[in-house]
């Protein structure tokens, strides 16, 4: 479905009447223009420069845009004769999770560009989104002029083939993860910055975490016995197989980022997560000075999330020197 042919559904029943001056025939007038709005839209879209389009361009002459939005959005889509195209675009992917976010099922429809501001685009199917109804309510009608805030959009950008979500486990926790990006190298530094904008405008950091503790809570059992029957070695060997099944799927996807982070932390293998192996601080040292830990992995420098205390600092050292792939491990007094 184009853009003109979703925009003559839309208004073909809008009425002209005494007192809207000629409304409908206003609206079913436009018809070329919005075409024409569309296809700079794509372009735009296509070239990741829709931070570049200005509002005015996107006017129906002779109609504000909410009443755009009203007449042919709402009553036109999603109250009239152009529901099939909403249906079509809500059901039109392969999966139902949300492509913002990749945490919550898809339940609303979202404009990329907001329909009372861009009302030329009010139902263009390239400007028409399934997602969830948090990242909707998020998102709101935000728009960006930095081309380093600009959310992705889904159905012009996939960054899905690159490894970019990474977690770690908090040190002196049961396995609880705080995820992050790690953009591969090769990516353009705005690709990168937009990604990390929008995993934090998205608080995808909190809502994925979320979901790991909800996970490893149901998992512990059977890590347990895991690590019963085949030691450390034989759980980190399970980890690693419940992650390539899960990004096998998707790369990205918060449960085998999740998965792979357990089985890359040590501590987690022998036991951590039932609250074992855990160095303990002293009571004598809890109000000295805390501590934080940097290391080295994939070129690139990392530091724990949380502070240490002077008697746990190098138990978690020792551990995260022990850790595959981690080079260059120092001790720095958190300030």
């Amino acid at each position: 479905m184009n853009a003109r042919a979703s925009w003559d559904i839309c208004t073909g029943v809008a009425r002209d009447t005494v007192n809207n001056q000629g409304l409908g025939s206003k609206l079913r007038d436009a018809a070329s223009a919005v075409e024409e709005a569309a296809e700079t839209y794509r372009a735009a879209a296509l070239t990741s420069n829709l931070h570049n389009l200005k509002t005015k361009d996107f006017q129906i002459m002779g109609v504000p845009g909410v009443r755009v939005s009203e007449i042919v959005y709402e009553s036109g889509m999603r109250g009239g004769q152009g529901r099939a195209i909403y249906e079509a675009v809500m059901e039109g992917r392969d999966e139902d999770l949300c492509p913002m976010c990749r945490h919550s099922d898809v339940s609303e429809l979202d404009h990329v560009l907001p329909k009372k501001a861009f009302p030329a685009l009010c139902v263009a199917p390239d400007n028409l989104v399934g997602i969830c109804d948090f990242c909707n309510s998020k998102k709101s009608d935000f728009t960006w002029s930095d081309a380093q805030k600009v959310l992705l959009h889904p159905h012009f950008e996939n960054v899905s083939a690159d490894v970019w979500l990474a977690a770690e486990v908090i040190p002196g926790t049961k396995g609880t993860l705080v995820y992050s990006v790690d953009p591969p190298s090769h990516w353009d530094p705005v690709l990168a910055a937009r990604v990390r904008n929008q995993f934090k405008f998205m608080e995808m950091a909190k809502r994925y975490g979320s979901k790991a503790q909800q996970t490893l809570s149901g998992m512990r059992k059977m890590f347990d016995t895991q690590l019963k029957k085949k030691g450390a070695t034989g759980l980190r060997v399970y980890l690693k197989d419940l992650a390539a099944s899960h990004q096998a799927d998707d790369l990205n996807g918060w449960t085998g980022v999740a998965y792979d982070a357990w089985a890359e932390d040590a501590d987690f293998c022998r036991g951590s997560f039932n609250g074992t192996r855990l160095p303990a601080a002293k009571e004598t040292n809890l109000y000295l000075p805390n501590y934080k830990i940097t290391w080295v992995r994939n070129s690139c420098r990392h530091t724990s999330a949380v502070c240490y205390s002077t008697a746990a600092v190098g138990d978690y050292a020792d551990l995260k020197r022990a850790e595959e792939g981690v080079s260059d491990v120092r001790i720095i007094l958190d300030r």
